[in-house]
């Protein structure tokens, strides 16, 4: 079922858990409540995007939702692709494609090519940069809206199948997303304190949910027709093209018959605050009750979230039942064990956040570490994990003593097979996407998450992922 932040299939998922986890024995369970602006797209006026002649007349639109995988044709509540916190708006005028959307991308069409965003729709790939990022760029840049595509060289992986043939993402499938620049995430409009009933509240024209340009993901498909005309300027080089049949010039505008055509971009989608919920499980220790270690993962997902997050949600779910059942045997943990499923994490770490906020100043003088279950599994062939630095000779040096699979070896083994490096070697990174982030830069303390995956390739992640294809 999907079960996005807001709704009352998320709130029911939440009980549900909370009624599990008590069920397994834990001390305390509770759900946690917090106030937060939210955005969704208009059910009776869908967003998309519509290539127009000189007259005005829409001669083609974007799809408005993704294609139905075989057995889903019944499903009800798929939200439809939307940038989340996009403003609202009907921008009109030429369109310009900036590669992946950089700083430098912006510059090098103005000052070495000569052209102008201003007064432009903007097209650019999904990668390189988060697309909070990308939004931020084009509207210093003038530009009146932003469309975002992913292209198959960043988003498809070699040889492999498009759904449901292959986990890469069909040409239907568009990527999700909140689109929000915030200093530490949470609630745009209750930074720095937690979102709860009584708190007070900027306007939303003083936050940073104020964007002020539509943004729309499409699938590589749509962006493909809407490319394939482009004129002005060719590529400046190969750095520019992805894979799509299409010459990748810059524009402005479209050649030959497509000459006057313009874009239109149709953005309806509207701001809420909304109740959100997490469920924080509490397992007391026995020596240091006052030292906390936490294990949490979201729960929200865009539609049903078969990578992001249910493979992680599932990990704490069962760490949360075998935890119980070792104390039903007698045991407890040395220090206090804090399980919890955060809530809102795609529209911009909310739940976690307000969390850390309310807590900040007791996580600040108990909190040991944060370990963090995001998209947990993502294949079987060796594992990744990301750590502050004071945790990384603990956790490579616990990895030594992990069986892998059904094999005789240990995962390190499997390292030194897939890298062929040593620990020192390792890099050590943290993408600020996930709940990690509230923990690691707000209170201080060591955090790292984990996740098994499927082979070293030049994506990151599982293309299809933030999209409907997500679900097995």
């Amino acid at each position: 079922t999907p079960h996005l932040a807001g709704t009352e299939e998320n709130l029911h998922l939440a009980e549900q858990i909370q009624a599990n986890w008590k069920a397994f024995g834990l001390d305390s369970v509770q759900l946690t409540p917090y106030e937060v602006l939210l955005s969704y797209p208009n059910e009776t006026s869908p967003n998309y995007i519509s290539f127009i002649d000189e007259r005005g007349q829409e001669i083609f639109n974007t799809s408005l939702s993704e294609p139905v995988p075989a057995g889903y044709d019944t499903v009800e509540d798929i939200v439809p692709p939307y940038s989340a916190f996009s403003a609202r708006g009907e921008p009109e005028g030429d369109l310009v494609y900036v590669n992946y959307g950089r700083i430098e991308d912006f510059h090098r069409l103005e000052r070495e090519m000569g052209i102008n965003c201003s007064g432009k729709i903007v097209i650019v790939r999904y990668g390189k940069i988060f697309r909070g990022n990308k939004v931020k760029n084009a509207y210093l840049a003038g530009a009146k809206g932003l469309i975002l595509y992913s292209d198959p060289a960043d988003s498809c992986a070699p040889g492999v199948q498009p759904y449901p043939d292959g986990w890469n993402l069909p040409g239907g499938g568009a990527q999700r997303g909140n689109v929000l620049l915030l200093d530490g995430a949470g609630d745009p409009l209750t930074p720095g304190y937690p979102a709860k009933e009584y708190a007070y509240r900027l306007k939303e024209a003083q936050s940073a949910a104020n964007l002020n340009i539509p943004v729309h993901p499409i699938g590589y498909h749509d962006a493909e027709k809407l490319l394939k005309e482009m004129g002005g300027a060719p590529a400046p080089d190969d750095s520019w093209k992805g894979q799509l049949s299409v010459p990748y010039n810059v524009g402005p505008g479209f050649t030959g018959t497509s000459s006057k055509r313009k874009i239109r971009m149709h953005i309806y989608s509207f701001k809420q605050v909304r109740r959100i919920y997490n469920v924080i499980g509490i397992l007391r220790g026995e020596t240091e009750p006052d030292r906390y270690v936490i294990l949490g993962g979201h729960r929200d997902s865009w539609v049903f979230g078969g990578i992001d997050p249910q493979s992680g949600a599932a990990v704490v779910h069962e760490v949360v039942r075998i935890f119980g059942k070792l104390k039903q045997e007698g045991w407890r943990p040395r220090r206090t064990v804090i399980f919890a499923s955060w809530d809102a994490e795609e529209f911009g770490l909310m739940g976690s956040t307000e969390w850390a906020e309310e807590n900040v100043k007791i996580l600040q003088e108990r909190a040991v570490a944060y370990i963090n279950a995001d998209s947990s599994i993502e294949g079987n062939y060796t594992l990744r994990v990301d750590c502050t630095p004071s945790m990384h000779s603990l956790v490579y040096n616990l990895t030594k003593k992990v069986k892998y699979g059904q094999m005789c070896g240990k995962v390190t083994d499997q390292y030194r097979i897939v890298l062929e490096k040593n620990s020192e070697q390792f890099s050590i990174r943290f993408l600020g996407a996930s709940d990690l982030s509230p923990n690691l830069f707000h209170p201080g303390f060591f955090v790292y998450p984990q996740r098994w995956v499927f082979l070293l390739i030049q994506i990151f992640g599982v293309p299809i992922v933030h999209s409907f294809m997500v679900h097995c």
